[in-house]
């Protein structure tokens, strides 16, 4: 059975991408309906190096804070770690929950999975 807010979060996306025919949501959607254990994890020294200044990324999975990051990143992702959230935070980047994310870019342009 799955967690409530990892229903949730299924739920927003896979509405999102019938509502406004974005395909990213629903494969944002079918990567985290898989189980736990084969869930993606990324680091966020791998976050840095697929981003630049101003990318707004969607991991569906676990941000780890092993790495370093020092740019500007929008990021919504399922989970991550406190060293992660505060690494992207004091490198001035933002970290948005999956409704608020999905409500600021419906069509999911701009959007990179990184998973």
């Amino acid at each position: 059975m799955l967690n409530p807010v990892l229903s949730d979060a299924i739920l927003t996306v896979k509405k999102a991408s019938k509502k406004n025919k974005a395909p990213i949501w629903l494969a944002v959607g079918e990567m985290l309906e898989k189980r736990g254990s084969r869930r993606v994890e990324v680091n966020l020294s791998r976050i840095a190096s697929h981003t630049q200044n101003g990318s707004v990324v969607v991991v569906p999975g676990k941000v780890l804070g092993s790495g370093e990051i020092n740019h500007k990143i929008t990021l919504c992702a399922f989970t991550l770690s406190q060293s992660a959230a505060k690494k992207i935070i004091d490198a001035g980047g933002k970290i948005i929950g999956m409704k608020e994310f999905v409500e600021k870019f419906p069509e999911g342009s701009k959007v990179t999975i990184i998973g």
